[in-house]
């Protein structure tokens, strides 16, 4: 309250003093533009152009750009805001995969080859299929004479009974067939199966290919009954893993709201010292305008003609650089706004500064404010949420000191010579695999204690930014409070400055005045106004450096973007 107190007081004081002030002093802290001397513009300066008017009213129809405005132009434009909705869009997607491991899988395999044999593959076919023939043929050779020694034998048998039993009336006959040679006709016929074989044996190895054909085809469905609890803890750490890109997108969002209120007040603080320094310009115009007429007269110099001249030439260099200053400002909310070529619409135009409220001048709780920040900063709950993904890695990690038990069941078709299949062509299995590794090389325990490792980085991590939320929200207040006092010291100094120099500047008039006490005045007079508006520009800086400490900023936002809020722990997912 005391420094509502005094800002109330040095407000009453600038009332009363402007009341009292003669007619050609200025009424606020802003020196009047004379209306002898025209002052000069952005046009009237070379190089120089406004990429956005300075006032609403400079452009008709114009549409007021305040800070509410451009953070909602920013979060709806910004390309990266964009590129960070896809990452959170892939992560979404990233669930949906895991989710997927408990569905069964329905496969479908067809292939289909032709294998051409090498020379000496090709060549041991030719010769089995040789080979064969000629095997067959020898064994029937040789059946054949054994077939013939059994014939030989007899008729010797039937000759020698003759010999002893001449009147058995056959004798004539055995000796006729043991003379008659029989086996002529059995050589004929090995010959003549010689002949067939090797005719055989050329027209076999004519007919062996160099390739062949074969075709499958398979339909195959499998599901994977217990694997282990890996699916379950794959579903969770997916889950937490988008949820953490989800507060990596409002963490986005907070830091590009601070970054659009830096520049949108660096530009209003340009454009106050546009302001500051074309007061300045016309201040000395003015006295240049008279120190001209005094000399005319024969009343004043040539040094106090020229003082003014490089008084106005420094006016205008500053006013060159707040120009400067002002376009890059613009130029570069227009790239945060994400407006087309970094280019400032014509339709648009900056709001006003304007004056503080006595809310502004109260300083918050850091306390409160603290409390708040933890509930509500992306960071930090992104933090949080990565503690529960490592949990969860945790349990995929322990996954294979479980077997595997998978249930399949398939249609398999083989053909090796063309590919029309008919249902005698097909066959059918169904089976249950179970899969249990013995012994890894202890990979296993490694990746369980890897896991494990990086939960406790994970909770590391979330105790530091535990700490640094803390600490950035309690710098911002300190800073908060830093500028509201420097904005009460600033204002009542404005107002004492600007009182001196127009005593000054009417002592120098009546010719008790000295000209460098005048220039001392009128500097003092432009750094005090140019630090009242740093420290009116720093006020509302400092107040959303607050609301970005505790994650205020992003609280208007974080229904609209789509996020899912729900956190779902490793253990529900069956």
């Amino acid at each position: 309250m005391k420094r509502v107190l005094i800002a109330l007081s040095l407000i009453v004081s600038q009332t009363v003093y402007a009341a009292d002030a003669p007619g050609d002093a200025p009424a606020s802290g802003v020196t009047p533009e004379p209306a002898t001397a025209p002052m000069e513009d952005a046009a009237s300066i070379p190089g120089i152009k406004l990429l956005a008017p300075l006032e609403p009213d400079a452009a008709d129809g114009a549409t007021i750009l305040d800070l509410p405005l451009a953070e909602q132009i920013a979060i709806a434009d910004n390309p990266s805001l964009k590129a960070a909705v896809a990452r959170v869009q892939q992560a979404k997607a990233r669930v949906r995969q895991a989710v997927a491991a408990w569905y069964p899988q329905l496969d479908l395999l067809a292939s289909a080859t032709n294998t051409w044999l090498s020379e000496r593959d090709y060549l041991n076919a030719r010769r089995a299929a040789s080979d064969g023939l000629w095997s067959q043929w020898a064994l029937g050779t040789q059946a054949r004479l054994q077939g013939q020694i059994v014939s030989n034998f007899s008729q010797v048998l039937n000759g020698v009974t003759s010999l002893v039993l001449p009147n058995t009336g056959t004798g004539q006959a055995g000796q006729q067939g043991f003379g008659a040679s029989s086996p002529a006709l059995t050589n004929a016929q090995i010959f003549q199966d010689l002949l067939d074989t090797s005719l055989l044996s050329i027209k076999s190895r004519g007919s062996v290919d160099d390739s062949f054909e074969n075709y499958n085809i398979s339909l195959i469905a499998s599901w994977v009954m217990f694997n282990g609890f890996e699916r379950k803890f794959a579903i969770a750490e997916a889950k937490y893993g988008s949820q953490e890109f989800e507060a990596a997108y409002q963490e986005a969002q907070r830091l590009l709201l601070s970054a659009v209120a830096q520049t949108y007040h660096s530009a209003q603080l340009a454009r106050e010292n546009i302001g500051i320094a074309e007061a300045d310009q016309a201040f000395n115009e003015r006295q240049l305008k008279e120190a001209k007429a005094r000399r005319r007269v024969g009343t004043g110099s040539l040094s106090d003609e020229l003082n003014f001249e490089v008084r106005v030439n420094a006016a205008r260099a500053s006013l060159i650089q707040a120009y400067q200053d002002y376009n890059i400002a613009i130029i570069a909310l227009s790239e945060l706004l994400g407006f087309a070529d970094a280019r400032f619409p014509e339709n648009y135009v900056l709001a006003p500064l304007n004056p503080e409220s006595l809310e502004e001048l109260n300083p918050p709780e850091p306390e409160a404010l603290v409390q708040l920040a933890k509930s509500s900063r992306p960071d930090l709950a992104g933090s949080e949420l990565a503690v529960k993904r490592t949990a969860a890695t945790i349990g995929r990690a322990r996954a294979p000191f479980y077997p595997t038990v998978t249930a399949q069941a398939s249609k398999d078709g083989f053909r090796s010579d063309n590919f029309k299949f008919g249902e005698k062509d097909f066959g059918t299995s169904v089976g249950v695999n179970v899969q249990y590794n013995l012994y890894a090389g202890g990979a296993k325990s490694a990746r369980v204690t890897e896991a494990k490792a990086l939960r406790t980085e994970a909770e590391h991590s979330l105790h530091e930014t535990e700490l640094a939320v803390a600490s950035e929200v309690r710098q911002a207040v300190q800073q908060l409070q830093a500028a509201q006092e420097q904005l009460v010291l600033q204002r009542a100094n404005a107002v004492f400055v600007q009182r001196n120099r127009d005593l000054v500047e009417k002592e120098y008039a009546g010719g008790v005045g000295s000209l460098v006490r005048l220039n001392e005045a009128q500097r003092d007079l432009v750094s005090a106004e140019g630090n009242l508006a740093a420290a009116r520009v720093q006020l509302r800086q400092a107040w959303h450096d607050v609301y970005t400490a505790t994650g205020e900023t992003v609280v208007p936002y974080t229904t609209d973007s789509g996020m899912e809020t729900t956190v779902v722990e490793a253990g529900e997912e069956e």
